[in-house]
């Protein structure tokens, strides 16, 4: 039935002119897939991809303008196929996306499609797309056999990008002003290499896309690189992600990496950057004789990685060897027993003659080479004359005469004695010098004295200050004129006791008692002082005081420094009473004791020691003996015959006592009552300091009287 088919179209076909069309359409440009070339004719392949009919070319002509849809039901027109049997036309050709049936040109083919012979042997016309080879990956022109087409129009182009990269080889389009090529592809002329200059359609981008046919079929094209250092290939094929990159490595220098660089076929030769000399090296010195060889790996024994060897047979001659007085060149720098050979001996240049050499101009020569200006003896620091060299005499001359180093040393020849001087002062401790020609950084001073070089303000000249000090070192403390930089207070001449100011002596009746230099002499003597009351046989008179109470006498007074105390005295009367209460009582006590510094003594009858009462106090009473035992009251100090001593503050004593006549009119009343004797008696007084107080301005007040316990027993 399909035979009887293609049998109608050929009788159909002859009555066509032709199955022209667009002759632009049917190839996708730049950017889309591109098709396969093989033609499949009843389910059979045509490898010689069509032929040169005229009615094939003028049958090209019938086209249409728009395509209809592929595939409108299995067999027809763009449906999928694996052969011939698959369609209903009995052809199976191939497009862009694979093996698809096709129609007999029996009417106008579809857009992008031209009504061709289908092969040299049938002479039944079918619809081909157009151009279904343009833009396939290829490695020869058999690679771009195109349905339909003249064989042989579509070629082999490799698409050059310039700068020495070919972009691979993609399959052209004969094309010419009547057959133009697709969009985003132009006409050029392409000169292959022995064949004659031809119209190709190559794309105006120069690259091409794969389509979905040659991405299943996974073709690919020869790609390369080429620059001054060579030519390296890759590949470039159709992969499910398009058309990969260039796999052509950029040829490069050969580089001694284990990698062929410039792609010559040869890795890391000889020469290739990185490499490194080699050379000869028979007698296995480690040095090399000749150019060598500049190579990526060390070949080996027998080769070493420096030259210069000037004897390739002597293991002991070669460049770095030591040089030895031998007379030969062992270290091959061409000299012979050079200076500084081992066995050489060191000589010393003696441009003056004294007879040393000049140290920083010696050889150590071996002993055949030494020249006849040079000596054994060094030493010399000027070799410019004899007057130095070591053993001279060193002198203030800012030479090193002798060559020891160093300059006008201790003790040279015109030298003055410095001494240290710490505190910068000008003066220095007397057995701390040096003889110098100069002063040096420590030794400064030229003046000897300094008894204190920490102390800038102590050195001879310096005027003495009351410090306790010795400022003008002449072994002396606070001497001379030290007084004088004390402040100078009115009235008073200035001393300088144990490094503080004073005062040298006071007015007569003036006293210096608190110390401070400041105010001077401050406290004025009161007026018993160096005239009355200095001494018992001195002491001022109170006069009488009647036991009758009342007002006593009272005394003024200060103890100034040197004074052992103020005396007094006084007469207590002790009037008789008829049979009524004895009211004789002596008291004496401060009204004022400022500071509580001052106390007293009390003596009764006389100033002796026997006659005193009491000592160290600040109130004390004596009274006759009222009835009453003892120990007669509070305060009581011992009894005394006819009365008792009572002391400060709380005098108490018995009761009061009524006079007892003597019994038989004479002798002592009855037990422990008072004869009523008269007391009256002359008491003495004794103001002084207490221990361990000073004296003080402060004026002390004292009262003495005499009267009743009763009435007067407080102050």
């Amino acid at each position: 039935m399909t035979r009887c088919i293609k049998l109608l179209l050929v009788l159909c076909v002859a009555l066509v002119i032709g199955c022209g069309g667009d002759p632009n359409a049917g190839k996708k440009p730049a950017g889309t897939t591109v098709p396969n070339a093989d033609i499949i004719i009843g389910g059979t392949t045509d490898a010689a991809g069509g032929d040169t009919a005229a009615t094939g070319d003028a049958a090209a002509s019938a086209d249409t303008s728009k395509a209809p849809q592929k595939c409108e039901t299995p067999g027809t027109w763009g449906c999928p196929c694996k052969n011939g049997d698959d369609c209903d036309s009995g052809y199976c050709i191939e497009d862009d996306t694979g093996l698809v049936c096709t129609n007999a040109c029996t009417s106008a083919c579809p857009a992008g499609w031209q009504c061709r012979q289908a092969s040299s042997s049938d002479a039944i016309f079918i619809c081909l797309p157009k151009f279904v080879s343009l833009c396939r990956p290829c490695s020869a022109h058999a690679d771009c056999g195109s349905q339909g087409q003249q064989v042989g129009s579509a070629k082999c182009v490799p698409l050059d990008m310039g700068g020495g990269f070919t972009n691979g080889s993609f399959c052209g389009a004969a094309c010419d002003p009547k057959a133009p090529c697709p969009a985003d592809f132009s006409c050029n002329s392409v000169e292959l290499a022995g064949e004659a200059t031809v119209g190709q359609c190559t794309p105006n981008n120069n690259e091409c896309v794969c389509s979905q046919q040659e991405i299943k079929l996974a073709l690919s094209t020869g790609c390369e690189r080429t620059n001054e250092f060579g030519t390296c290939t890759g590949q470039r094929k159709c992969s499910p992600e398009g058309l990969t990159l260039c796999g052509a490595a950029v040829p490069s220098a050969e580089v001694c990496d284990g990698v062929d660089n410039d792609c010559d076929g040869e890795t890391d030769e000889d020469d290739a950057v990185g490499c490194k000399i080699y050379f000869a090296d028979n007698d296995g010195d480690g040095a090399g004789t000749g150019l060598g060889s500049c190579m990526c790996n060390n070949p080996g024994p027998g080769y070493a990685s420096s030259g210069g060897d000037c004897n390739d047979i002597a293991k002991t001659i070669h460049p770095g060897a030591k040089e030895i007085c031998n007379d030969i060149d062992d270290n091959c720098n061409s000299a012979t027993d050079e200076p500084g050979a081992s066995g050489c001996s060191v000589y010393y240049k003696d441009k003056d003659g004294d007879g040393f050499g000049d140290p920083d101009d010696a050889a150590c020569v071996c002993p055949s080479k030494k020249p006849a200006d040079l000596i054994a003896q060094a030493g010399d620091c000027d070799d410019t004359t004899d007057k130095v060299k070591p053993g001279a005499t060193e002198s203030c001359n800012t030479i090193d005469d002798n060559c020891n180093g160093k300059i006008d040393e201790e003790d040279s020849v015109g030298c003055k004695l410095y001494y240290i001087d710490i505190d910068k002062d000008l003066y220095g401790p007397s057995d701390k010098s040096k003889c110098l020609c100069k002063e040096d950084a420590l030794y400064t001073a030229s003046k000897p004295g300094d008894c204190d070089d920490n102390n800038a303000l102590v050195k001879p000249t310096q005027i003495e200050l009351c410090n306790n000090v010795d400022d003008d070192c002449n072994d002396k403390i606070d001497d001379g004129d030290a007084p004088k930089s004390c402040p100078k207070v009115p009235g008073v001449e200035p001393a300088c006791n144990a490094g503080k100011c004073g005062i040298a002596s006071c007015p007569k009746g003036y006293f210096d008692v608190d110390g401070d230099f400041k105010n001077g002499c401050e406290c004025e003597a009161d007026i018993h002082y160096g005239v009355d009351a200095g001494s018992c046989a001195n002491a001022s008179d109170l006069t009488k005081i009647g036991d009758q109470g009342g007002s006593g006498k009272f005394a003024f007074g200060n103890i100034m420094p040197g004074e052992t105390g103020d005396w007094f005295k006084f007469e207590a009367l002790d009037n008789v009473e008829n049979l009524g209460c004895d009211t004789f009582h002596v008291r004496v006590r401060f009204i004022s004791n400022p500071g509580n510094i001052h106390r007293i003594d009390l003596y009764r009858g006389s100033c002796a020691g026997a006659s005193q009462l009491c000592t160290n106090e600040t109130d004390v009473s004596w009274g006759v003996n009222f009835s009453g035992k003892p120990p007669f009251g509070v305060g009581t100090k011992k009894p005394v015959s006819q009365g008792d001593v009572v002391k400060s503050p709380n005098p108490e004593v018995g009761g009061e006592c009524k006079c007892s006549p003597a019994i038989g009119g004479s002798g002592p009343g009855a037990p422990g009552m008072n004869q009523c004797t008269d007391n009256s008696a002359t008491f003495w007084v004794r103001v002084y300091l207490a221990k361990g107080q000073v004296p003080s301005c402060a004026t002390y007040k004292i009262e003495a009287s005499n009267g009743d316990f009763k009435t007067d027993a407080k102050p």
